[in-house]
């Protein structure tokens, strides 16, 4: 669920499956009146650096009372514009729609409404790939180590065993709808040191995933990560 937190009482609810997102609109007419759009938007290269985007067609539909029997012939769809939703940094999305004749842009963010609760400690690994430098292929290779984590009031540690010896990511985590991020920076053992951050951070009852990635002088990693609780 995205929403802006300027504009309380409208957003959007966005289900993706695959290369489709099935984009529902709850906002308001001229006149006040609650209003419902929806579009099955597909996934598009957008840009010349060709990020994932998607678009659609809008429909408004109408039907018979929900109170009553259900009359098919009384279920319509009407074309009334288009939509794109751009995803962009820092969890965030960019919606455009025509709806009606009017054209609207807005930047949204995840609705969070029940902060996940992930304090406890995990253990996991991950496995990561790594290069000298952001896009070069050339010198990628794997690097792999197992972590421990600890998540509490806010803070997260984490204790990871792999290549350069023993290192320590400290951090803080913050909610975004149902996931959440973590940045810190981390230290090892070796002399190597950066900053560090995991991206759409999922945590349930049993376990956490997520993207993470890590910048230090000359060298940068990323890949998912993944923990169970214990």
């Amino acid at each position: 669920m995205w929403w802006n937190p300027a504009e309380s009482g409208w957003g959007a609810n966005v289900v993706q499956q695959g290369d489709v997102a099935f984009v529902t609109l709850f906002v308001h007419d001229r006149d006040g009146r609650p209003t419902w759009y929806s579009a099955d938007a597909r996934m598009f290269a957008l840009g010349d650096d060709n990020r994932a985007a998607f678009r659609g067609t809008l429909y408004r539909t109408t039907g018979p009372w929900h109170g009553g029997p259900f009359d098919p012939a009384q279920a319509t769809t009407l074309p009334v514009g288009s939509v794109i939703l751009e995803p962009r940094s820092g969890g965030r999305l960019h919606l455009e729609y025509v709806a009606e004749g009017t054209r609207v842009g807005k930047d949204l963010s995840r609705l969070t409404f029940a902060l996940p609760q992930p304090d406890g400690y995990y253990h996991g690994a991950f496995r990561l790939r790594q290069s000298e430098t952001p896009g070069t292929p050339g010198t990628i290779r794997q690097y792999a180590a197992q972590v421990a984590v600890q998540l509490e009031g806010g803070e997260a540690t984490l204790q990871v065993a792999g290549e350069g010896g023993p290192c320590e990511y400290r951090g803080t985590w913050e909610a975004s709808g149902k996931y959440a991020r973590i940045a810190g920076r981390y230290a090892c053992a070796g002399g190597e040191e950066g900053g560090f951050e995991i991206l759409d951070l999922e945590v349930t009852r049993h376990a956490l995933s997520g993207r993470l990635s890590t910048t230090a002088p000359g060298l940068h990693r990323t890949g998912r990560f993944a923990a169970a609780r214990y």
